[in-house]
């Protein structure tokens, strides 16, 4: 847990860097919503599912669409860094449906993702300002568009819901205070919480590390005594160098304090949701409030250790998955 939390103040000043800052809110799979879209003069489709991916500052759409025509699957990709484009013939992103695109542009607004495409239509030129918003909550995504050439005119609003939300919805509730003796009330039944204890490695193919560098490899041996929790970590390289540290925690919702990157204090609490032991905590960083979502959830054959970490600042959000086989 606190090479999570040095590996996300790491983020967060890379993050501040100029050209750097991006959000993750756009990751994932997203479901278009008709009712609650308006799509203006166009017709909508009668379903849409598109995936972004956004790593550092490269964004990626792609995306699927069904209406009375057919199928229709497309992708649109670019660099967010306000920079124009001309796009040759041979070039994968020039054919964008029946469109044929001859230029595009792509910045960042706050957390939105501004898509600016130019291409020739009807002997004259149409431009589609397109805008990627995430909801505060991450779990809506609004693709504002705004059509012009000499020609038509258009706007359309599409509004699309995160294809999991309702799931980590369901996950991340629980109605049951994290007071002492109320950790296995929270698991579904009433039973007991899976005990972590083991040495876990971490595999690297299987992990995710977000827009960060993995380490070269890393060992997990945890001593899972209820309420106690005590993680000791051992990596070698990766952004961080080696680093050996040992972490104590609590899973009765008891705030623990400890040290952090720059001697910032970091306050944490840990308790069990569902199967998944979730830890949450926050700290100040050179003026800017960090907050940290860690999960820990065990496979049902008790094999692998999936971690998945979810940390937001004012200067950006930072997601990665690190999943552990057992030794």
């Amino acid at each position: 847990m606190h090479r999570k939390i040095y590996l996300v103040l790491f983020a967060v000043v890379v993050m501040a860097l100029p050209g750097l800052a991006q959000t993750s809110k756009l990751n994932g799979t997203w479901k278009l919503n008709n009712s609650k879209s308006n799509f203006g003069q166009f017709p909508p489709p009668s379903s849409e599912t598109d995936t972004i991916t956004v790593k550092g500052n490269e964004f990626k759409q792609e995306y699927t669409s069904a209406s009375a025509r057919g199928e229709q699957k497309g992708m649109r990709s670019c660099t967010v860094d306000g920079k124009e484009v001309n796009l040759t013939p041979d070039d994968a992103r020039v054919q964008l449906g029946t469109i044929k695109l001859s230029k595009m542009q792509c910045s960042w607004e706050g957390n939105a993702v501004v898509f600016l495409e130019t291409a020739n239509f009807n002997g004259g030129t149409l431009t589609d300002k397109l805008t990627f918003s995430p909801s505060d909550d991450g779990n809506t995504m609004t693709m504002d568009s705004h059509i012009t050439s000499a020609t038509m005119n258009g706007d359309r609003k599409l509004v699309y819901d995160k294809a999991d939300a309702s799931a980590a919805a369901a996950v991340g509730a629980s109605p049951v205070a994290a007071t002492p003796g109320a950790a296995a009330m929270i698991h579904a039944g009433g039973g007991d919480p899976p005990n972590l204890s083991g040495t876990w490695k971490l595999n690297l193919t299987k992990s995710n590390f977000g827009q960060m560098p993995g380490p070269a490899s890393q060992i997990d041996t945890i001593a899972d005594n209820e309420p106690s929790i005590k993680i000791a970590t051992d990596q070698k390289g990766g952004m961080m160098g080696d680093m050996n540290i040992s972490t104590s925690l609590t899973t009765d919702g008891k705030e623990t304090t400890s040290k952090g990157m720059g001697d910032s204090e970091v306050k944490s609490t840990a308790r069990w949701e569902g199967n998944s032991l979730v830890i949450n905590s926050k700290v100040d960083f050179q003026g800017s409030p960090v907050t940290i979502k860690d999960s820990y959830t065990l496979s049902a054959d008790g094999k692998t250790l999936t971690e998945v970490t979810h940390a937001e600042s004012t200067m950006g959000n930072f997601d990665t998955t690190s999943v552990y086989d057992k030794e």
